[in-house]
């Protein structure tokens, strides 16, 4: 018999090393128990014919009956109490770090490659994963950039959790099991739990292991029973039945449906209406882009008069629709107007009808997306995500008919991406099932911020910042005379303010009557890139706004170390921002709260911001563009796992 391998990870490099080091990695384990001794023989028998050369050592776990093999572990639990059971009792006499799981009912069916098994150990390592499943049935739902022979198991699929042969981190499987559950509720019940972790699931494109799953509930299927029958290789068939004809086709067509029901995401057709591309969102469509089968973009604009962005599409299949723009002017009961541009795309229906995709996310319930309603309505196959850019601040004084129509939409739409915590709450209001909503945060490409060193001014100095639009909704004006106010309280203390932006507002602000101690620098509209050279020279983050649906600006300013001190009428700060830890917080409609908010981001003192600048970057850094992908993943998943 071989030496028991000892535990422990080593990296394995080359060849030889490779082969030589895969005892220390992993372990094969036959998970089996008496009642199924009778598939031990046949199973061994194709096991060392088509893996002659296994680099692993090899465990059978059972009850109590032995197995007589010189390669062969055998791994005796006692009393059949359950699966699981049985299962982590024998995890538990396993010292490597990965374990190669194998039932004793999925035969061998072709010869293994070792180098193929040995570079998905490798894979599965490099990842940090929980689970590589070497059989891709289903197959994985996205594909790898770096690793092109896997996939990633997406977290609402079904079997997420499986009982196939797969190479599993053996503490993570522990984690996983419950003593009471049989190998059905490990997958059904396992698969829920796992929908906790992000990712770690994943699955090989092409299967690296060749098996044959020949016993079910305990019958032969009759098509491996007549061909191991033939072959005469130990299957003793007076033991167990076969499979009736009839059961054997449901069975089948119950395969086909699952199926059918969950299409791998990696296959996908997506496409996605919006106004334009924001440069903050490009990460994350770059992320989707290569997470699908094809996103195509279609834009109403290539860019809106009033952002100072360049249109950034490199590497995205974007198509700019035939488009009526009108203008609007928008009055909230805050006080504040505002002039918007009112896209409506009237070739909508015609490029989603050649496009034909599986899924249309429309961002916003205007004209747009009720002509998604329409394709979705006349291709019943499709799924329709609206992207709801809204919170409860933004929709206030909506009139009547804007909310009848929205309602109208609801009842359309498989599911909905709402925006913050404010965002799902209005969604909810408009009679959207709690399932269907989705939450979205917005971020940025946070590690371009993240280059600044600058230090914190002395305590009687602060250097504040805003950069944005210079517009009412931004509620500079009444920031302006609260910061002011507090500058003549205190005459000991100076203040500068920079305002980076452009807008209507400008020639009020730049006229605006400041106290001595109180320095306002305008520093226009900037370029995108030129923002975290910007960000580096402040102390504070400044976001007063009366209404926003999000404000990525809160997301750079974290990234680049500045504390915000800002509005919670920004969804931003809202999920983003704790009071007294990475920034301050007040309501814009009291004036009071704003001006004790000021007060006390200018009564902290130069350790205690050096402090929050750190955590300001550790919130910042925990929303990457991966995660809000998962986001849109997950709305996906839920819409098209129902097909």
């Amino acid at each position: 018999m071989p030496p028991v391998p000892s535990a422990g990870l080593e990296t394995i490099a080359g060849t030889e090393a490779r082969l030589d080091n895969a005892a220390a990695q992993c372990s094969v384990l036959v998970v089996s128990c008496d009642r199924y001794c009778d598939l031990w023989v046949p199973f061994f028998h194709q096991f060392h014919q088509y893996w002659p050369d296994c680099p692993f050592p090899v465990y059978l776990g059972a009850n109590s009956a032995s197995y007589d093999d010189p390669c062969v572990y055998m791994l005796q639990s006692g009393a059949d109490e359950s699966w699981s059971k049985n299962l982590k009792f024998f995890l538990s006499r396993i010292p490597t770090r990965y374990v190669l799981v194998l039932l004793e009912d999925f035969f061998l069916d072709g010869p293994v490659s070792n180098s193929s098994l040995l570079g998905h150990l490798e894979a599965l390592e490099l990842l940090g994963g929980t689970v590589l499943r070497l059989a891709p049935n289903p197959p994985p739902d996205l594909c790898l950039e770096n690793f092109p022979g896997v996939g990633e198991i997406h977290r609402q699929a079904a079997f997420r959790v499986s009982a196939q042969p797969g190479i599993w981190n053996r503490n993570a499987l522990i984690a996983i099991l419950r003593d009471e559950e049989s190998a059905w509720d490990f997958e059904h019940l396992g698969t829920e739990r796992s929908r906790a972790d992000d990712g770690g699931y994943y699955c090989a494109q092409v299967s690296s292991l060749p098996c044959w799953h020949v016993v079910e509930r305990g019958k032969w299927f009759r098509p491996a029973a007549r061909y191991y029958r033939k072959l005469n290789i130990g299957c003793d068939f007076a033991v167990r039945p076969t499979m009736s004809t009839l059961t054997a086709m449901k069975k089948f067509a119950g395969r086909q449906l699952r199926r059918k029901s969950m299409p791998a995401l990696g296959s996908l057709r997506v496409a996605l209406l919006t106004n334009l591309i924001p440069p903050y969102h490009k990460p994350v469509l770059d992320r989707l882009a290569k997470r699908y089968g094809s996103l195509r973009i279609l834009l109403s604009t290539t860019m809106e008069s009033n952002r100072p962005w360049t249109p950034e599409w490199q590497g995205l299949d974007v198509a700019v629709q035939k488009t009526w723009t009108f203008g609007r002017r928008w009055r909230h009961p805050a006080g504040f107007s505002e002039a918007l541009p009112l896209h409506v795309p009237i070739d909508t229906f015609a490029r989603l009808r050649r496009y034909r995709p599986d899924v249309v996310i429309s961002v916003e319930m205007g004209m747009r997306t009720l002509l998604a309603a329409l394709y979705r309505r006349l291709h019943r196959d499709s799924r329709l995500i609206i992207w709801a850019e809204v919170s409860e601040a933004t929709e206030r004084g909506r009139g009547v008919l804007r909310r009848v129509l929205r309602a109208v939409l609801a009842r359309q739409a498989d599911a909905f991406l709402a925006v913050g915590a404010s965002g799902m709450r209005y969604v909810r209001g408009l009679g959207v099932a709690p399932g269907r909503v989705f939450p979205l945060f917005y971020t940025t490409d946070v590690k371009r911020f993240a280059g600044g060193d600058a230090s914190p001014t002395p305590e009687h100095a602060r250097r504040m910042l805003y950069a944005g639009q210079l517009i009412e909704r931004k509620g500079l004006v009444p920031f302006l005379a609260a910061l002011s106010e507090w500058a003549a309280a205190h005459p000991e203390r100076n203040v500068e303010f920079t305002i980076a932006g452009g807008g209507p507002l400008r020639t009020a602000l730049e006229t605006f009557v400041a106290q001595e101690n109180l320095t306002l620098h305008f520093a226009g509209s900037l370029p995108y890139d030129e923002l975290p050279k910007l960000y580096s020279k402040a102390d504070v983050f400044v976001l007063p706004t009366l209404a926003d649906t999000w404000g990525v600006v809160v997301n750079e300013a974290l990234a680049a170390g500045l504390p915000v001190l800002g509005s919670v009428r920004a969804q931003a700060v809202e999920e983003l921002v704790i009071d007294g830890v990475n920034g301050w917080t007040f309501d814009p409609d009291r004036p009071s709260e704003m001006y004790a908010a000021i007060d006390r981001a200018m009564q902290t003192t130069s350790e205690q911001l050096t402090a929050m600048r750190a955590k300001a970057q550790a919130r910042a850094f925990a929303l990457m563009p991966d995660d809000v992908a998962r986001m849109i993943d997950d709305a996906i998943a839920a819409t098209v796992k129902t097909r």
